[in-house]
């Protein structure tokens, strides 16, 4: 957990607002280093710079969200720990590239945050899928398709910037991962639109449009995504003195990841999950 998202606008705030989350011992400290495609401000590297070398002081890590590459190199030499989002508006380059593996940086591309920011202009294929229709709220899926909703979406010139994004996500993903870098599967699930639960199996299965295989986007989901949390040996592995936290599967997921769907039980800490 990463406590509020911190906010600073100088230095000095940068600092205090770290002093202030520090306490509620989180695991990361989060920070945004984005302009949302120029329609705000975004944090200066005096500031980032600030809320790095403050958290180190608390020795805590600081997951930076980012979208463009000059920002990731620049949080990078500045010690940030984690990568959150993909490098979206250019082809990641290799001093980027070098720069994670010597930190030992993981990145975290969540590919379904820019399907969400897009994919509602027309009726998305899963509004057909049973498996997403299990769960979903009708409701929800109604507004969703509202003609004039679609209509803006269609319209809108950062929905269509976003789409091109995931393309560059998913090359850079495919990049990363060939370089060696450690990945760790997550989504930007919660809010509206974005179906907590279904889009995580949906990240899987970009992660192997983008070009992995169906074990290196399970290595990505479990054991890998453990190592990038800093809890390798608790969660995330079947080993002695881990979590019993298991999903049972009717089909083998390292031959195809659509396998992952097939779910026949869930075991969290030894413990059967009721269904």
């Amino acid at each position: 957990m990463a406590g509020p998202v911190i906010a600073a606008r100088t230095p000095e705030e940068a600092r205090t607002a770290v002093d202030a989350v520090a306490p509620m011992k989180p695991d990361f400290v989060k920070i945004r280093v984005d302009d949302n495609l120029g329609t705000s401000t975004k944090m200066t590297p005096a500031v980032y710079k600030a809320v790095i070398d403050q958290a180190r002081r608390h020795n805590l890590r600081v997951a930076a969200h980012l979208f463009y590459l000059e920002d990731a190199r620049g949080l990078l030499e500045a010690g940030a720990g984690l990568v959150a989002h993909s490098v979206r508006d250019k082809e990641i380059d290799a001093g980027t590239i070098a720069l994670l593996k010597q930190r030992d940086v993981c990145v975290c591309p969540t590919l379904t945050r820019e399907i969400s920011a897009f994919v509602y202009e027309s009726k998305p294929a899963f509004f057909d899928d049973p498996f997403f229709l299990r769960e979903a709220d009708a409701a929800v899926l109604q507004q969703l398709q509202e003609p004039k909703r679609m209509e803006a979406m269609r319209n809108s010139t950062a929905a269509q910037r976003y789409k091109v994004a995931l393309e560059m996500a998913s090359r850079n993903l495919k990049k990363l991962v060939d370089a060696g870098v450690k990945i760790a599967m997550g989504t930007d699930t919660g809010p509206p639109a974005r179906f907590q639960g279904y889009f995580e199996h949906m990240e899987l299965d970009l992660m192997a449009k983008a070009g992995l295989t169906p074990m290196q986007v399970l290595r990505a989901a479990t054991g890998d995504a453990a190592k990038c949390m800093g809890v390798s040996g608790k969660i995330g592995t079947l080993e002695a003195g881990a979590w019993g936290d298991l999903i049972v599967l009717g089909r083998n997921p390292a031959e195809d990841i659509k396998n992952m769907r097939t779910i026949e039980s869930v075991w969290i800490a030894g413990n059967q999950v009721t269904r």
